[in-house]
């Protein structure tokens, strides 16, 4: 018959069962995965059950020869309340006492064990003649020799290779291992205290959204969407859901002096499991090689397959240059015409401090080349294409895997008009970085500028997959179906980036400009002037007055000409802002005469002149052809 024996090292609460010998724990017999420190923390506290564990005798037990900080052991017990909060039964295990410390109160039963009917034949079980009161029972056996000592050696041989081939088991990918096909990065809560950080956690977010991006083999939703939920209370299912990911990396990042510390957590969120946690504390000269760490510690929680790292983006940076960069990120983020000049003042400052730093060089060609768009309308084209060619160039002499810095290059050779070019680096980004998603945007831009508009429409789709919140992709999912000649279907598009983010100012002058194809002259008079009254940007204006001249109120069209010509005494006025206007008053020597300064300018807009429908009317013009040559669409 078999003997039944209590085992002290394990521990049954709930549906749990904690291994403190193995340190492993159980639910419903699937390892719950938790990192060693965190294990720690649980052992200590049902080891205690019921009694109060103070914070010091905690860090002391878990620990034992470090010096750390109480945030440390304050994050092992919110890591493990989620781990275990998701029991049906709603139990409440770890209790804190203020000031006091942490309580187990979840009752805790100690399993007894079967020993089967074989074992005690190896190790000599006693006989019923033998006697078994409390004096023989206590004692001291005779030291083991000779067999016994090999029989007790072969037991527990046994016993662990049965542990080990339980966890083995337990941990095959095709068991019980939640499966991760995709994952977002949500925003770094910042920790310090001081508002002031918060860019330094935004920028912290970017950077590993971008290495995991480039690391892990999986699809990873941009990061602009995931910001959307900085101190956002939504359920985490809710953010997947809206995210359409199976993962979420959550956590929280303090820099002290020159120091930095990051806390970060995997979700699987559909079985609500913690897959992996850990706390890093590093130099912050050490940044970016820390992300690297981080994205791959996650590839192997998810065995996930990953990418080759390159040896430039190993490398130690200045935290001056760090510091700048991502000053200039925050900058960048906001996209208006007041705030990329300050990314670029960063930007350079990150150059000047650290001059082999590539991200920098390719964050100051995305800013020249958002300087010399019609939505921003900061600087002349002319200019800034020229100086973000440069520095995309100078990017990728420093570090020729960087995919952000071929996508720039792209961009800018797109709307230069060197086609091949653009096409190539484009696609050399993508194969870098599957995840960049404005790198499948500005190929779509080239496929729809090509009319290629079916694979332009799959990559536009691709990017809105990326980043699914975005309002700026959203946009312009509708604007290439407009060009694509279905105007009802970009309206719905337009919309919707428009429910994303209301007020959006270019989903609002293109639903403007989309109501106008359809005829509903009235409904895009009213968005646009309600654009307007929030910024009297000069693409809005150019638009509205274009509207006002196909309405049949040239009089409304050409006083937005009058504003247009005193705002360039002010600031730089994209010469297609004039183009739009005389377009819709018909002057057809007019329009040429703007689209010849455009050209000069080598104006954004000039790319969409071979698709845009707007333009028939001119297209027996032979000074349109000649135009469209000189481009290169022809």
């Amino acid at each position: 018959m078999a003997e039944i024996l209590e085992n002290k090292r394990l521990f049954d609460f709930g549906p749990y069962r904690l291994d403190a010998q193995a340190r492993v724990l159980f639910r419903d017999r699937t390892i719950v995965p938790l990192t060693p420190k965190v294990l720690d923390t649980l052992v200590v506290l049902v080891e205690h059950r019921g009694a109060i564990v103070s914070k010091e005798d905690l860090i002391k037990a878990v620990w034992p020869d470090s010096f750390v900080e109480e945030s440390n052991l304050s994050q092992n017990v919110s890591v493990l309340r989620k781990a275990l909060g998701h029991d049906p039964d709603n139990l409440t295990y770890i209790e804190t006492l203020s000031k006091r410390g942490y309580r187990f109160t979840a009752e805790v039963l100690i399993p007894e064990v079967e020993i089967p009917p074989t074992l005690p034949e190896v190790v000599g079980k006693p006989s019923a003649a033998q006697p078994a009161d409390a004096e023989r029972a206590s004692t001291p056996p005779p030291p083991a020799t000779g067999s016994r000592m090999r029989a007790a050696a072969a037991v527990t041989a046994a016993l662990i290779l049965c542990g080990a081939v339980a966890i083995w088991y337990y941990r095959q990918p095709d068991a019980r291992v939640s499966v991760v096909r995709s994952i977002a990065v949500l925003p770094l809560k910042n920790l310090s205290g001081d508002s002031g950080q918060d860019y330094f956690a935004d920028g912290m977010t970017e950077l590993l959204t971008a290495e995991i991006s480039k690391a892990l083999r999986l699809r990873v939703a941009s990061r602009t969407s995931a910001m959307r939920y900085r101190n956002s209370d939504k359920p985490l299912r809710a953010m997947a859901r809206e995210l359409n990911v199976d993962a979420l990396i959550e956590g929280s990042v303090v820099r002290s002096g020159g120091r930095l510390r990051i806390t970060v957590q995997l979700i699987h969120v559909a079985s609500d499991r913690h897959l992996w946690a850990e706390t890093y504390d590093r130099e912050l000269t050490d940044a970016l090689v820390l992300q690297q760490e981080i994205a791959r510690a996650v590839a192997h929680e998810i065995r996930a397959s990953t990418a080759p790292v390159s040896g430039n983006r190993s490398a130690r940076i200045s935290p001056s240059a760090f510091e700048a960069y991502l000053r200039a990120r925050y900058y960048l983020d906001q996209r208006t015409a007041d705030s990329i000049p300050t990314a670029v003042s960063w930007y350079q400052k990150a150059i000047a401090d650290d001059p082999a730093y590539a991200r920098a060089y390719a964050g100051l060609a995305d800013c020249y080349n958002q300087l010399g768009t019609v939505m921003i309308g900061g600087w002349s084209p002319s200019e800034s294409r020229k100086m973000a060619i440069a520095a995309a160039n100078r990017a990728l002499e420093i570090d020729p895997e960087l995919a952000e810095a071929h996508a720039a290059l792209g961009y800018s050779s797109l709307y230069d008009w060197n086609w091949d070019r653009a096409r190539e680096s484009l696609e050399r980004a993508i194969a870098l970085n599957p995840n960049y998603a404005p790198a499948h945007l500005w190929l779509a831009h080239y496929l729809a500028a090509r009319a290629q508009f079916d694979q332009a429409l799959q990559e536009v789709r691709l990017a809105r997959d990326l980043d699914p919140l975005s309002p700026i992709i959203q946009t312009q999912v509708g604007w290439i179906l407009k060009f694509a000649g279905r105007p009802s279907e970009s309206i719905v598009e337009f919309r919707r980036a428009l429910e994303m983010e209301p007020g959006y100012q270019w989903a609002m002058w293109q639903l403007g400009g989309a109501l106008m194809a359809a005829r509903d002259y009235r409904g895009a008079i009213q968005v646009l002037q309600e654009a307007l009254e929030r910024n009297r940007a000069p693409s809005g204006l150019a638009t509205l007055g274009h509207v006002y001249a196909l309405a049949g109120e040239r009089r409304k069209a050409k006083k937005v000409l009058e504003e247009l010509l005193a705002l360039s005494r002010q600031r730089y006025v994209p010469p297609q802002c004039f183009v739009d206007v005389y377009w819709g008053l018909r002057d057809r020597d007019k329009v040429f005469e703007w689209l010849e300064e455009s050209y000069r300018e080598r104006s954004n807009s000039l790319l969409w002149l071979g698709i845009s429908a707007d333009m028939d009317w001119l297209r027996s013009d032979p000074r349109l052809d000649n135009l469209l040559r000189r481009i290169g669409w022809k």
